[in-house]
């Protein structure tokens, strides 16, 4: 189209394309076997977000291209992505993004867990340990075999599942990804959180653990917590950062980043499952 500029990023499951002023268009490059509708059920928690007063931005179509690839046609939000320095405006923006998550922590969205069905927009879990314990069996042989975990860690993961308190009887919308470049401050101070691609039905709690897993425990963390949830459980909060690191060590390992660091971090923590 002449007159448009258009421009690129490249992601490892996504490419973007600022399509023009207004227009944002996300391709699903990359098929996964366990979410093959993953841009499907982005387009649904967005407008689920929407619906309960979280700022996102609005689905304008979503479609499969002659490719067979998935095509989602976003709203463009203008504004700065959060900078990933700890500064005292930035830290007050994770407040805020707190705030909107909590809108999705007291709706009984009356599904099932986990995974989002991208047909009944369901999830696919009876319960949430269900779900953690799915989630982690998927990786437990291939983390014995190549020696990342013990049998013995692994165990003690599924002990705590088994013992976890469920403290939310009906599952909460999870975007399983808010980290500052996935938030947006607009020109009049609004914040945006964006790309929801890897949202679940679970613990809210869940967030606060992949991001503190992420980007530690500093003044981000603690304003996101503030905003978020009022009342931590920390054994829970602990096991949560094990599944999430679990997630994050496949990945290291699929593409060939060093992840002895995370390694080390992940066996402590398991140990400390026995000092709760």
């Amino acid at each position: 189209m002449a007159g448009i500029k258009m421009k690129l990023r490249k992601g490892r499951l996504n490419t973007v394309e600022f399509i023009d002023e207004e227009t944002i268009r996300k391709i699903g490059v990359v098929q996964e076997k366990t979410r093959p509708y993953r841009l499907k059920v982005e387009a649904w928690a967005l407008s689920q977000a929407l619906l309960r007063g979280v700022n996102t931005p609005r689905v304008l179509d979503y479609y499969r291209d002659p490719n067979g690839r998935e095509v989602l046609v976003l709203e463009r939000i203008h504004g700065k992505h959060l900078s990933r320095h700890t500064s005292k405006e930035n830290a007050e923006c994770m407040f805020k993004v707190g705030l909107q998550m909590a809108l999705l922590n007291d709706i009984p969205f009356n599904y099932s867990w986990g995974w989002i069905n991208p047909v009944s927009m369901n999830g696919i879990s009876e319960n949430w340990q269900s779900f953690l314990l799915l989630y982690i069996q998927t990786y437990h042989e291939m983390f014995v075999r190549e020696k990342i975990l013990k049998e013995t860690h692994l165990q003690k993961v599924y002990s705590s599942i088994d013992n976890i308190e469920s403290s939310n009887p009906n599952p909460c919308l999870v975007n399983r990804d808010i980290k500052p470049s996935n938030v947006i401050k607009d020109e009049n101070g609004k914040v945006w959180i964006i790309d929801w691609e890897n949202a679940i039905l679970g613990d809210p709690l869940y967030d606060l653990a992949i991001f503190g897993v992420k980007y530690g425990h500093g003044v981000f963390w603690k304003n996101l917590v503030l905003g978020h949830i009022s009342n931590i459980s920390y054994p829970k909060y602990a096991l949560y950062e094990i599944i999430g690191l679990i997630g994050m060590i496949d990945f290291y390992r699929e593409h060939q980043i060093n992840y002895q660091g995370r390694q080390k971090q992940l066996c402590k923590l398991i140990q400390r499952l026995d000092h709760k």
